[in-house]
């Protein structure tokens, strides 16, 4: 065998061993990209060479980035009553997916683990069923996640005197009764009468449910610039908007806030596109001739409580 026939025996199966090293490689693809196994052994990693949890979200998070927006992607998996969604799924979504799906990996340096702790984010006290969803930021959300010790409001840390509250009443009952055919996801072989039948359930699952008023401290818009830098990189971002009596909700977005090469960036779910970061200025200018007014943020910090530190 001559000497050039030698080297290309020798070189080729290098090389394919390097492509396929490099292919195996996970510290620049996305979770939607990957096999549950990947994402197990990636966030395993992140676990191990990232003991801070505010670094962990960052590192988590970022591997979110180029994910496509899709509203509402997760239900109550297959023994859902009204929404058959997968229980996780990193396919797709959405905005308040993303931080939950994100804060359960940056918690669980194990899928599996990190599904369980995922359901006791969305749901209140981990009971897996449509009415026990945190639905409503204001009153679900973040009260229920505050309570199991996931996170903190850090806002008038942030805020200062400039703190301010808004207030809204929620009525969960009108949004059940508002609910459409369209609502009843993941049963592809059910006929249109039966999803009928499964709204009306829904609408006198709402009847019981009392109008709750929502109390949420924020720092006003106006005074995000000079604060910018006084929020911790990946705390949470709730945005805040003004009274409308035709929007249901008093917080219409959630968001990472990222601080990265002495700049602030939101990093989000962008409706009709995907995860993204976004120049903080930049992105609330957007806000600043909104019909619906942006009247600023509700921060708060990802905690580990400690039911799962003793695990």
């Amino acid at each position: 065998m001559n000497n050039k026939l030698r080297f290309l025996v020798l070189f080729i199966p290098l090389v394919f061993l390097c492509w396929n090293c490099r292919a195996l490689d996970n510290s620049e693809r996305p979770f939607y990209r990957m096999t549950p196994r990947e994402i197990s052994r990636t966030i395993s990693k992140i676990h191990k060479h990232t003991p801070n949890l505010s670094d962990r979200v960052i590192e988590v998070s970022a591997h979110f980035l180029g994910t496509p927006y899709h509203l509402g992607p997760l239900g109550e998996g297959s023994q859902g009553e009204f929404d058959q969604k997968p229980l996780i799924s990193f396919s797709v979504v959405d905005c308040t997916t993303f931080v939950e799906e994100t804060m359960a990996l940056s918690l669980a340096d194990n899928l599996a683990q990190a599904t369980k702790i995922l359901q006791r984010i969305r749901y209140k006290n981990g009971v897996i069923s449509y009415q026990t969803r945190n639905h409503f930021p204001s009153v679900d959300w973040i009260p229920n996640n505050i309570a199991a010790g996931f996170i903190k409001d850090i806002t008038s840390t942030v805020a200062g005197p400039d703190l301010e509250v808004a207030s809204k009443w929620i009525s969960k009952k009108k949004w059940y009764q508002e609910k459409k055919l369209s609502d009843i996801q993941g049963f592809p072989k059910m006929t249109p009468q039966e999803k009928k039948v499964l709204l009306d359930k829904l609408s006198e699952i709402g009847e019981e449910m009392p109008d709750e008023e929502a109390s949420i401290p924020y720092l006003p818009i106006r005074d995000f610039a000079d604060r910018l830098q006084n929020i911790p990189s990946g705390a949470i971002a709730n945005l805040v908007r003004g009274d409308n009596p035709r929007e249901p909700v008093l917080i219409s977005h959630q968001v990472f806030i990222i601080q990265k090469e002495g700049e602030t960036y939101v990093r989000h779910a962008a409706f009709d596109s995907v995860v993204k970061d976004v120049p903080a200025l930049e992105y609330f200018a957007r806000y600043e001739n909104s019909k619906w007014p942006l009247l600023g943020i509700n921060l708060d910090e990802v905690l580990s409580p400690s039911k799962i530190q003793s695990k």
